[in-house]
């Protein structure tokens, strides 16, 4: 390999390494700025369009003056250097807009659209600069390949693969690595550093070359491969050089180049929008699924721009080519819409049976890679092929190769800015997800049958034509199971041997009430028929139920009447999330003033009207004030204090959700209580380890240092805290329960008084705060949360860490004298009421409650079993450890000595001399 070939080579690898920069800066950046607009679709679509506008900025400006440049590689060079140095310092940027944002936002939060101007406007300073410089490199490598290559747009398509591949790699590693192991910052300043030592190299590179001072097109050779006086002289005459290897169309067509690049950017740009939805529905929408979704995209262009690049091509049609690839790509999409159900049972099948462990996990993260490369991927390298070969095309047509390339680069990013807005803010409102698909696939064959009809080829229009309306027909006679098989939540399936009914015993028993795609989220309400499904009314949010009639009515009525419990007298109250509003109408059965919801999902709103009957009429009554806006951006911007905050988010393994568990998010709600103010946060134990559990106590602990959780039912868990102590005794519990809506809504989930309510309170402020120790937390520069939390969740482990921090039993000693009297009162037919139908997260008790509501009507009672007398419990009769008179026929002497021991410890046991 000649030193030409080198340097070729070493300027490819630097422009694969300034791909994965790119795609790290794009995941962070978004970070940076959801924390601060929120993370509503209006205000990440802002973000996603100032950063795709940039990019297009950029082909424009540096692509026209490129090609006039002697020396394009060090100008590379010199962008490379700006990107890296302006990332490097990107965190200092963002806290003054940060602070700019809160000092106008916080006059314009009543105006949604100058609040959105605002966004874009902050966007835009923050993320033009680097993008601009981001979108001129590949039109000055371009002209760089010009002046040095007999086949530039051969490798311009060839840099395009390269780079798009360097993009697949750089969001692995933000998706899986950086973030995690390094937060926010550090992750940023690495890539920065990367970018510095790419435009170092770049620029001593650039430096072997020289301009011949006879060459009036300022074209440059390399050092290494000095061209013969002669041969500069015919180049010196005849211009840049074309590529010999491109292939050609007739004079005219190259006018379609443009167009052809918008429609390919808006209907990729478009397609990955719906099916990185889509396929979250599938795999859940987990930060890792829509990393490996959005790699699945940028690795299929990735791929098809490689095939481009290739020197084979030369031989091909590439007119025909253009159709066949625009044809096929759009019959592959309606192909698997109309298949999604086998999709979804390959999924179930393939994902079956695998093991709770590292490497299952790993497995599980490939067959999604697979899937959405099938799905995804293909249609992607079909689509991305395109930008290429027209590539190709300029360079044997063009003489500007690097002012064309920055055209045809801004047509195509300006294409994607607007498929992104009409994906997600006409077509998925107007025809949904499926309709959406069909749209934009029957859109893009139809310009390639325009095409072929264009250039007289009637035959491949015709067969085109065909293929087509052949698919649209069986999309449209097809599709009956869409929403039921969309919004089941398969991802949270765990079967052995996955059973081919599933579907069809959903079509059967359960009624979708209603249902409606949303650019962020699809909002569904499912009835079952109280036959074969639970006759409960469920909301789901991207296939997980968040929100029920029946199974999570104990969660929402606790989370709503604790809080006023705490502070009785509260006036003013906020609450993240809506979900059916039963929280919300818990709360108005008291006698507050002010309510404020912040529901970042507008079908939420709609879909909430079907809880009426369990929600209290919480959309209509005029107390209550729900805004479409992010829960954060409400809190940061509004100077309203509150008495009480809420906060109700869906999972942690969701994509996003981790920012309302983290450190800066609970410091920002303690400024927005009043003196004494209660603070209150649901989480889980369900799908989670100790450490997270942990971690969740101890973040809210550090900015709550009087805290008590509460046990809503199986998995479900309150965390209540405060900058201050407040009263938790009986007396104060009995405050609500003389409020008549109260009283019923608390009966509804077995609780009918004062000691029922305490019977639910797992550690009060006597032990909570020193449940979790010492140990990490989550924030928002470092978020823990949402990379731990999907792994937790395939493993499936349910936490047990409270189990020894009850004060209901291992902790009971530890417990008010007044709490253990009440508890000790409390009959078999009020644990009864208080546990049958809502049982207890702490499985320890559990085992204790189901052993006595089976063997209380036994005549002469039931010994416990071994098990359990060592079990210390609130509800034993008199607090005493049940002893037998005599030892247990073959126990062993370990046994007998420990029995001997809890003999001794019970309450009135005579004192060992």
């Amino acid at each position: 390999m000649d030193r030409k070939s080198v340097s070729s080579w070493l300027v490819l690898s630097l422009f694969f390494c300034s791909g994965a920069t790119a795609l790290i800066y794009e995941v962070v950046w978004s970070k940076y700025l959801s924390q601060m607009f929120g993370s509503t679709i209006q205000a990440q679509t802002v973000v996603l369009a100032v950063f795709m506008g940039g990019l297009a900025l950029g082909n424009a400006l540096l692509g026209r003056r490129s090609d006039a440049l002697r020396q394009p590689l060090r100008a590379y060079g010199i962008v490379e250097l700006i990107i890296g140095v302006y990332a490097f310092f990107f965190p200092s940027l963002y806290a003054i807009a940060d602070s700019v944002f809160i000092s106008i936002g916080s006059g314009w939060l009543e105006q949604r659209g100058l609040l959105l101007a605002l966004k874009a406007v902050l966007s835009i300073g923050l993320l033009l600069l680097p993008t601009v410089f981001m979108g001129g490199t590949l039109p000055l490598l371009a002209a760089w390949l010009q002046k040095s290559s007999l086949e530039a747009g051969r490798q311009s398509a060839r840099f395009y693969s390269v780079n798009s591949l360097g993009a697949v790699a750089g969001s692995a590693l933000a998706g899986f690595f950086l973030v995690q192991q390094l937060g926010m910052v550090a992750s940023l300043q690495a890539a920065a550093l990367l970018n510095v030592l790419i435009g170092s190299a770049a620029l001593l590179l650039g430096r072997r070359q020289l301009a011949y001072p006879n060459d009036s097109t300022g074209s440059l050779r390399s050092t290494d491969s000095p061209m013969d006086p002669s041969a500069a002289r015919g180049a010196a005459a005849d211009g840049p050089r074309l590529d010999a290897s491109a292939p050609t169309f007739p004079p005219g067509a190259l006018r379609w180049a443009g167009a052809l690049a918008a429609v390919t950017g808006a209907v990729s740009m478009g397609l990955e929008v719906l099916a990185s939805r889509s396929l979250a529905l599938i795999f859940g929408s987990s930060l890792q699924s829509f990393a490996i979704v959005l790699m699945s995209f940028i690795l299929g262009i990735g791929l098809g721009s490689a095939v481009m690049a290739s020197p084979r091509l030369r031989r091909w049609q590439s007119e025909r080519l253009v159709v066949f690839l625009l044809v096929g790509a759009g019959a592959w999409v309606i192909l698997m819409v109309t298949q999604i159900e086998w999709w979804v049972e390959f999924y179930r099948h393939a994902k079956a049976g695998l093991a709770p462990s590292t490497m299952g996990y790993r497995y599980y993260q490939v067959l999604t890679a697979v899937v959405s490369m099938l799905v995804l991927g293909f249609p992607a390298a079909l689509i991305g092929s395109v930008l290429p070969l027209l590539m190709r095309i300029l360079g044997g047509q063009a003489a500007a190769l690097g002012g064309s390339i920055g055209r045809l680069l801004t047509w195509n990013t300006l294409g994607a800015v607007a498929g992104v807005l009409g994906t997600g803010f006409f077509l998925m409102p107007t025809l949904g997800l499926r309709g959406s698909f069909a749209a934009l696939a029957l859109g893009l064959a139809s310009v390639g049958i325009a095409s072929a009809a264009f250039r007289r080829q009637f035959t491949l229009a015709g067969g085109s034509l065909g293929l087509l309306t052949t698919l649209t027909l069986l999309f449209a006679f097809t599709g009956d199971g869409w929403r039921h098989t969309i919004s089941s939540g398969a991802f949270r399936s765990r079967e052995t041997e996955p059973s081919s009914d599933v579907m069809t015993f959903r079509k059967k028993h359960i009624t979708i009430e209603f249902y409606e795609d949303a650019a962020d989220a699809t909002v569904s309400v499912e009835h079952g028929d109280g036959i074969e499904a639970p006759a409960d009314i469920g909301l789901r949010i991207n296939g997980k139920t968040d929100a029920s009639s029946r199974l999570d009515l104990s969660t929402q009525f606790l989370i709503g009447h604790l809080p006023m419990a705490a502070r009785p007298e509260s006036k003013d109250v906020f609450i993240l999330g809506l979900g059916g509003g039963v929280t919300g109408g818990a709360i108005l059965s008291h006698p507050v003033e002010h309510l404020v919801i912040a529901e970042n999902c507008e079908p939420v709103v709609r879909a909430a009207k079907y809880f009426t009957p369990w929600n209290g009429g919480v959309l209509t009554d005029p107390r209550v004030r729900i805004r479409i806006e992010d829960a954060r951006t409400l809190l940061k911007l509004s100077p309203q204090q509150y008495d009480i905050i809420v906060t109700q988010p869906s999972n942690p393994w969701m994509a996003g959700v981790g920012s309302v568990f983290s450190l800066e998010y609970y410091e920002l709600a303690a400024r927005r209580l009043k003196e004494g103010g209660i603070m209150a946060q649901w989480f889980h134990l369900y799908d989670m380890h100790d450490g997270i559990v942990s971690m969740v106590l101890r973040t809210f602990g550090s900015v709550y240092p009087y805290m008590e959780i509460w046990d809503c039912g199986a998995g479900d868990l309150l965390m209540i805290g405060s900058k201050r102590p407040w009263n938790s005794s009986p007396e104060q519990l009995q405050t609500i329960f003389d409020r008549p809506r109260v009283r019923t809504d608390l009966a509804r989930i077995g609780i009918e008084s004062r000691k029922g309510l305490l019977a639910r309170q797992l550690a009060s402020q006597r032990t909570a705060f020193a449940i979790a120790g010492d140990g990490p937390i989550q924030s928002d520069l470092f978020p823990v949360l949402e990379y731990e939390a999907p792994r937790a969740f395939f493993l499936g482990v349910s936490s047990v860490l409270l189990n020894q921090f009850d004060e209901r039993t291992w902790q009971l000693e530890l417990s008010s004298p007044a709490k253990r009297a009440a508890l000790a009162s409390l009959q078999t037919p009020d644990l009864l009421k208080l546990f049958s139908q809502y049982s207890t997260l702490n499985t320890n008790l559990q085992s204790y409650l189901v052993w006595r509501i089976r063997n209380e009507g036994i005549p002469g009672g039931a010994t416990e079993p071994i098990d359990l007398r060592a079990l210390p419990c609130a509800f034993r009769p008199g607090h005493a450890l049940p002893a037998p008179t005599r030892t247990t026929p073959g126990a062993s002497q370990e046994v007998t000595t420990l029995l001997a021991a809890a003999r001794l410890l019970q309450p009135g046991a005579p004192e060992r001399q």
